[in-house]
């Protein structure tokens, strides 16, 4: 079940409350693949379980850009990719706002 998170600010999502949240421990530890100290070991298919993971415990705020993610992994089109390009943004600098530790690479929070 995902965290409810209240819209508090343009993004749609409140890390601040996630952070707080029970649920962030659990999320945070299946983020750490993603750190960009593990990149040479995260195959794509690995790297889309993990984010399939995620979304199920990801907050209401985002959890419409995991579902754009997962469904760029099953069917990559290119109608697709700017929305793709912008979920995994946000996505991005949501784990690293919500989890100290995990640096995603090229992500800017």
């Amino acid at each position: 079940m995902a965290f409810a998170a209240v819209r508090a600010n343009a993004d749609g999502v409140d890390v601040d409350a996630f952070r707080k949240s029970a649920e962030r421990p659990a999320f945070c530890k299946a983020a750490a693949p993603l750190d960009l100290s593990h990149a040479d070991e995260l195959t794509p298919h690995k790297r889309q379980h993990v984010v399939e993971e995620l979304g199920a415990m990801a907050p209401d705020g985002i959890a419409e850009d995991f579902e754009t993610l997962m469904e760029w992994y099953e069917n990559p089109t290119e109608e697709r990719e700017d929305s793709t390009k912008h979920a995994s943004v946000r996505v991005g600098q949501f784990i690293e706002r919500s989890c100290d530790g995990v640096n995603i690479g090229g992500i800017r929070t």
